[in-house]
């Protein structure tokens, strides 16, 4: 007769069963995906910040449908996400270099 697995004694008993703990990754390779996400949310705030005062961002299908695409409001809150972000961006880059 096959004994019970261990999490059926250790139901029966009462006792804790140790779980295996995930592997981790090598350091290395976590910090090159912070460093690759970092490097995207970076862009992505360069674009914010730059697009909304270039020419395209009035040729394009959005300004014929909303009115209020070209206000100087709009641009502004739009290039303001682009500072709350480059802010973050640049506040990870230095933790990951402090790591």
């Amino acid at each position: 007769m096959s004994s019970p697995p261990d999490s059926a004694r250790a139901a029966a008993t009462g006792t804790l069963v140790r779980v295996q703990a995930k592997a981790r990754l090598p350091r290395r390779l976590r910090t090159l995906g912070m460093v690759v996400g970092v490097g995207g949310a970076f862009t992505a705030s360069l674009v914010l910040l730059v697009y909304p005062w270039l020419q395209w961002w009035d040729d394009n299908y959005f300004s014929r449908l909303i009115p209020v695409w070209s206000s100087g409001y709009l641009r502004g809150a739009v290039t303001g996400l682009g500072v709350v972000n480059l802010v973050l961006s640049l506040g990870s880059m230095v933790r990951i270099r402090r790591r």
